[in-house]
């Protein structure tokens, strides 16, 4: 009492509350008060309802900081108890008002009229004498007026009534006061906002305050119901599934504004405001909510209420380190203890630590401190770690000079300075770089048109510059970042994403250096840029198989059509593909384990796929009439697919009924037909996202000309009496992808498909051989480094290993490699000749890994970079291009012997 006149008040006042302190727990007499305030509603008289009101101010007010005070609560119990009071008087309040007005139902109830807290309150993270944020909206459709009434008027008048209920002055105090200026454009609207308007205003002109603002937005009274759809409606406004870095800049630019006010940017305990001065609550705030803002529209589960919250969430995303987390926690924590105790002295809204050491020894006292020199140093401490983190994440950019010296854009002429710079970083022609430089600078590029966008790529050029110098081959790799840059419908965005984080340039001029392919997708689509901050960018590909699959079934969770999970699917492959080619890239994997990411995203988007188009063609005709089964053949069966590869699909039924049981049924074939063509439609129909994976039906039996689905019987007749040879080689690489159950039956058929033949070996090879001199015939290589199609490259090892398993009757086998393996095991193959197959098997991978990556099919060294030629070498343990060249040529030949004296030298006379 000694430390706290309010708190003192409040005892005399209160007697009563406080002697139950002593039999009731404080919980229970917490709920008494909310009960005293919504009761405010069914008052007789306006002064009866702001005494209700009132008196349970007084009781929550003093109970809770009794239990706060003697470590009964926690700091989440504390403000959130504060807060649900606050709900309740804005209930109690706003249903007095409404009746009283003649505006509440019979039942009380106010359709269409919600009353929706922002701030502290929207978060339930009240303080003890906070203001309480307030916007109002009224939806047209459901506020119901008295006939020949205005809305408007009426909604207005409404919520005057409300505020002076909660803060106007009585003997008795005061409830909140309230603040109802975060509505849209507050100077000229009125007080209560019409919901269309507030939409189209956030749609239009809502800016990067706002929705930091609106995050927080909670619905409190009144028509509940109708302020979450409100609230809803915003998500697109406030999350933005594109990272947004050009909001940080707003808000650095808003926590400076707020710090610079009179002492607030120095660090002296007295005198301090623990909110908004340096080191500050606010700047715990801004660290954790800029974070949300930026992450939160791909990421749901940042969107939490409250700072604490909001710390944890971001640690356990990744985005937050678990010491700096722990440390803004604890820090925060501590802050608002002390906030609270600086109000309780008087019930002001202040957050200012008294200057006078006998006042502040009071705060002290309330914080549990017996000397003022141990609180004063606890507060500096703690002042000091939060600036420490929040300037770490807030720091500046760099100055216009790169380590080799000054970069000025502006001017008629370079400076000598600026061409000597870009000399000594590799340009062979410093004054064109120079003007093209600056031209961006000045905006003569659609990216730089904006005054926002040319000053970020000024602060950025120099970053820029020398990674583009670091390559290794600046000419070339500026082109392509040329390339990249004057394509770029916009620059905000992009440039602010790569001011805010420096090493992403890094990241990006070295894959555009690299990649064409690449720089051309990430050019078109300049939000894949998002993902290379994500902490899963640079995660080992062996770690996140099962996670992606996770996350691309999170995803198509939260979309509602056929149409939605396609457009889902290929934003989210997009996003993958790259992260996988920037690891291959980088040299952060190798070929092989680019080759099972490939695959494994494959699998995880026809799975997707094949189940989202199951349920709609259940929704449209019924349960499926059986069970369906997809198999991946090809490379996609044997794991061994690179960036641009197509995939090769078989669909087989196993019909269990003559038709679906939907209200528009269809017969067992047409429905698994139409199940087929969806699921191709889902795969490769371009959409505004464009297409996932080209989709080759063709291996399925009697290819082109029989039906897109086959029947598991027709499936397993076609093998035992029709198929040829090759069929039977290409079913050594079938695997089953997904299926709708019952996984036994086609496995078996995969395997009988193999190996139900009456052939000898000798006429087997015969028939591998005759359709490998048929493909050279009317599918020549290319060029010597076509490795698929020349002679010694892969197909002849993956003729020589499918062709051994359907000789020798072994079964399917996916894998080359294994499948290599597996027939040394078993004689079809000498040691030696299988170490070679191997050998050249992981050579052409990872040429084909890189080069399909880079620049697709029909590589040619002469369109390589430097840099490229480099990492393509080092990708084959080679020390260069002409060593790599003469190893691939000393490898083919080998394989080509290995070929002929295992499969042509095998064969028979008879043509199989």
């Amino acid at each position: 009492m000694s430390a706290s006149p309010y708190l003192a008040r409040l005892m005399e006042r209160r007697a009563d509350t406080l002697q139950a302190l002593a039999s009731d727990t404080p919980e229970a007499l917490c709920d008494r008060a909310f009960a005293r305030a919504r009761s405010a509603a069914d008052c007789d008289s306006e002064a009866d309802a702001m005494h209700a009101l009132r008196e349970a101010k007084m009781d929550i007010h003093l109970v809770a900081a009794l239990a706060d005070l003697a470590g009964a609560w926690s700091l989440r119990e504390t403000t959130a108890i504060l807060s649900s009071f606050a709900d309740a008087a804005l209930q109690g309040a706003l249903g007095f008002a409404a009746r009283d007005m003649g505006l509440a139902g019979e039942d009380g109830t106010l359709p269409g009229f919600a009353v929706l807290a922002l701030g502290k309150l929207g978060t339930q993270s009240l303080n003890y004498s906070s203001d309480i944020d307030l916007v109002v909206i009224w939806e047209a459709e459901h506020f119901t007026v008295p006939e020949g009434k205005e809305p408007q008027k009426l909604a207005t008048r409404l919520t005057q009534r409300l505020v002076r209920l909660m803060s106007e002055m009585t003997a008795e105090g005061y409830v909140f006061r309230t603040d109802l200026r975060l509505r849209p454009d507050p100077s000229s609207t009125p007080l209560a906002v019409n919901g269309d308007m507030a939409r189209h205003y956030f749609e239009a002109v809502g800016q990067n305050w706002e929705r930091a603002a609106y995050a927080k937005a909670r619905a409190v009274a009144g028509d509940i119901e109708a302020g979450e759809a409100f609230i809803a409606d915003l998500e697109p406004f406030i999350w933005r599934r594109t990272l947004d870095f050009a909001a940080v800049e707003d808000i650095r630019a808003l926590a400076k504004q707020i710090q610079a006010v009179g002492n607030r940017a120095e660090l002296n305990v007295a005198g301090h405001d623990v909110k908004l001065g340096l080191g500050g609550i606010r700047e715990v705030e801004f660290y954790a909510q800029v974070l949300q803002l930026v992450f939160g529209g791909r990421k749901p589960d940042l969107r939490v209420a409250g700072t604490l919250s909001a710390l944890k969430a971001l640690s356990t995303a990744g985005l937050v380190d678990s010491d700096t987390a722990r440390v803004l926690t604890d820090s925060y924590t501590f802050l608002r203890h002390v906030e609270h105790r600086i109000q309780m002295l008087e019930d002001e809204q202040t957050q200012t630590l008294p200057e006078e050491d006998g006042a502040r020894a009071r705060v002290a006292a309330l914080a549990g401190y017996g000397e003022l020199d141990a609180f004063d140093a606890r507060v500096a401490d703690t002042l000091r770690a939060v600036h420490n983190a929040f300037t770490e994440q807030f720091e500046e950019g760099e100055s216009l000079a790169t380590h080799e010296g000054s970069l000025v854009l502006t001017g008629v002429e370079p400076t000598p300075d600026t061409l000597e710079t870009l000399s000594r970083l590799g340009f062979s022609d410093p004054v064109r770089i120079w003007h093209q430089l600056s031209g961006w600078a000045a905006g003569r590029a659609r990216a730089a048109r904006t005054e926002r966008a040319r000053r970020l790529f000024s602060r950025l050029a120099p970053r820029l510059v020398e990674a583009i110098g670091a390559t290794g081959d600046a000419d070339a790799a500026f082109a392509r970042f040329a390339a990249f840059f004057e394509g770029l419908p916009s620059g905000v965005q992009p440039l602010s994403l790569l001011a805010a984080h420096p090493a992403l340039a890094d990241e990006l001029v070295t894959i555009l250096g690299l990649a064409p392919n690449l720089a051309d997708e990430i050019g078109k689509r300049p939000a894949l840029l998002d993902v290379m901050l994500e902490p899963s960018f640079a995660a080992p590909l062996s770690e996140t198989g099962p996670a992606s699959q996770d996350a691309l079934a999170e995803r198509l969770a939260r979309g509602e059509s056929f149409e939605d999970a396609m457009n889902v699917a290929r934003r989210f492959v997009r996003e993958e593909r790259l992260r996988i080619g920037a690891q291959l890239l980088r040299g952060r994997a190798g070929a092989s384990d680019a080759a099972q990411a490939y695959s494994q995203l494959a699998r995880h988007s026809v799975t997707a796929m094949a189940q989202a188009a199951g349920r709609e063609m259940e929704r449209r005709h019924g349960a499926a009439p059986g069970r369906w089964h997809v198999l991946g053949m090809g490379k996609l069966g044997g794991g061994e697919l690179s960036a641009d590869s197509d995939l090769d699909l078989i669909v087989v039924y196993e019909p269990e009924a003559e038709y679906s049981d939907g209200s528009q049924p269809l017969e067992a074939p047409v429905w698994f037909t139409r199940f087929t063509q969806r699921l191709v439609s889902a795969l490769s129909a371009p959409t505004e996202e464009g297409a996932l994976y080209p989709v080759d039906l063709a291996l399925r039996p009697s290819g082109s000309a029989g039906p897109v689905a086959v029947a598991l019987k027709r499936f397993e007749t076609y093998y035992r009496d029709e198929a040829w040879v090759w069929e039977r080689m290409a079913m050594t690489r079938a695997s089953l992808v997904v299926s709708s159950g019952g996984d036994a039956a086609i496995s078996l058929a995969i395997s009988d498909a193999v190996n139900a033949h009456a052939l000898s070996e000798a006429e087997v090879c015969a028939a591998a051989a005759d359709m490998r001199s048929r493909l050279e015939r009317d599918k020549p290589a290319a060029s010597s480094w076509d490795l698929k199609l020349r002679e010694g490259g892969l197909l002849d090892i993956e003729f020589a290993a499918q062709t051994g398993l359907v000789a020798r009757r072994l079964g399917p086998e996916p894998s080359t490699r294994k499948a290599l393996e597996l027939l040394a095991g078993k004689g079809w193959l000498e040691e030696p000749d299988a170490h070679v197959l191997l050998e050249a098997h992981a050579l052409y991978e990872a040429v084909t890994q890189l080069t399909r990556l880079a620049h697709g099919s029909g590589f040619d060294p002469q369109d390589a970079s430097d840099p490229f030629a480099r990492r393509l070498a080092q990708a084959a343990g080679c020390p260069s291009l002409p060593a790599l060249k003469a190893r691939v040529e000393d490898l083919a030949g080998k394989t080509r012997s290995i070929f002929i004296n295992v499969i042509e030298k095998r064969a028979s006379p008879r043509d199989g």
